[in-house]
């Protein structure tokens, strides 16, 4: 007798996944999951899902995982904000620390971000034993990043020279790192809702961990879970770096906010709690049919310190401004100083306040087109339990962004990264239901 099969449409097996990855998964990455498992003969029944959850079934879980991950990279992506973590972090790390920094590239994808790391450090004088780890979910992944080999097409947004100091042909039309910042480079398979994390040489933390353009494809809770993993593996004086498009605006208490003028990253808290190999704590929610944190009652529980919707504090009651024209030459300057308010308010902190919101509205009155303050907007409806209402403004942020109205802002500098990270928050707040989670 054939075993029953889970119809694609409701099957639990999309919610196992995003608890073993951590991921909100999109239509696409569903769909995608749904085909590998429909070829395979038995793979939409009970036996099989049982199967996954068990280490025999460890590598097929490893194939369906590498058929949904983003392996989607640059060498020196976000250059602006490579450009402030190179002034204002690894410079002064060098100059003040006489030792190997150690960094650790968590979803590293193809091994870009390391390559782009290993380079920085080299240029800023940084000991020749300085080590980067890279991580990735994806076994395919890692075994490419352990290449360090890169097409020429890569190389489009490298900086002037960078290439013919740092790269060797390698045929092909492909470039490798030269040998000595290679040997340099470790990787290993690690998925970030696995304990243990990784650690440094002797066992220490990482001095700089940059997780980029990956926590913006989690769900809430997993968000903020490896956020407090990661910032318990810095060091007392490390640095955790995100994505322009993965804002904690207001960072956890293990956490600091340290702002520049062109990105902010975040500071191990002095006093901070080293990290342990026991899960950090997190807010219970009730799952929702989907098995995956039902968005409303998720954000209705979360505490005002929450990193991924974050509490936004209230600015004091600004002054009545000379009345200024949307479309004026002053709007935009306007609408720019009241939305670098705004963040200055976040990473201050404080209570929520509808002031926060009233300040954002007033940004956009001026610059409907000004997407940072719109996603912002968004973020703070969402984190008030009115998805709804969050995803039109998510909508208008992406349309100003597809149709190339949106202007670019101080902290939200890749209008690239923020539409994908608009796009994400859109499913996140749409998806429909799905199947309850597996027991």
């Amino acid at each position: 007798m054939t075993p029953p099969a889970f119809p694609p449409a409701t099957s639990p097996f999309h919610a196992f996944v995003a608890r073993r990855t951590g991921m909100a998964l999109s239509e696409l990455q569903c769909r995608r999951l749904d085909e590998k498992l429909t070829a395979r003969p038995g793979g939409l029944t009970p036996q099989y899902l049982l199967h996954l959850q068990s280490p025999a079934g460890a590598a097929d879980l490893a194939e369906l995982i590498d058929a949904i991950s983003v392996q989607k990279t640059e060498l020196f992506r976000d250059e602006p904000q490579l450009a402030a973590l190179r002034m204002h972090v690894l410079e002064p790390m060098v100059s003040r620390m006489h030792r190997p920094l150690r960094v650790w590239s968590a979803g590293c994808a193809t091994g870009e971000e390391v390559a782009t790391l290993l380079v920085m450090l080299a240029e800023a004088g940084a000991d020749p034993s300085s080590t980067v780890l890279g991580t990735d979910i994806s076994e395919t992944a890692i075994a490419r990043a352990r290449e360090l080999c890169f097409s020429a097409e890569q190389f489009q947004r490298v900086p002037s020279g960078v290439r013919e100091r740092w790269f060797l042909p390698a045929g092909g039309g492909r470039f490798t790192l030269v040998g000595h910042l290679k040997d340099r480079a470790r990787f290993e398979c690690h998925n970030l809702m696995d304990l243990p994390y990784p650690v440094a040489a002797e066992g220490q933390g990482f001095d700089l961990i940059v997780c980029r353009n990956v926590l913006i494809y989690f769900a809430p809770e997993p968000f903020d879970r490896v956020v407090s993993s990661l910032a318990g593996r810095l060091t007392p004086e490390g640095m955790l770096v995100l994505s322009a498009a993965e804002p904690l605006l207001r960072a956890p208490p293990a956490l600091r906010t340290v702002r520049f003028e062109q990105a902010f990253f975040y500071a191990r808290a002095q006093g901070a709690v080293a990290f342990t190999e026991a899960a950090p704590p997190v807010a219970r929610s009730t799952p929702s049919s989907s098995g995956l944190p039902a968005v409303g009652a998720l954000l209705a529980s979360r505490s005002p310190t929450s990193g991924r919707f974050p509490a936004i504090p209230a600015p004091p009651k600004p002054e009545t401004p000379a009345e200024v024209r949307p479309g004026d030459a002053g709007a935009h300057t306007e609408a720019d100083a009241l939305f670098a308010k705004v963040l200055e308010w976040a990473s201050s902190g404080g209570e929520a306040s509808p002031q926060t919101a009233e300040a954002l509205r007033r940004c956009l009155v001026l610059d409907p087109d000004l997407a940072a303050a719109r996603y912002l907007l968004g973020m703070l409806l969402e984190q008030r339990g009115v998805p709804a209402e969050a995803a039109v403004e998510y909508r208008r942020a992406l349309r100003s962004l597809e149709e190339g109205r949106a202007r670019t802002t101080p902290f939200f500098l890749n209008n690239a990264r923020l539409q994908v990270a608009c796009a994400r928050a859109i499913e996140r707040v749409e998806r429909g239901p799905g199947p309850p989670p597996s027991r």
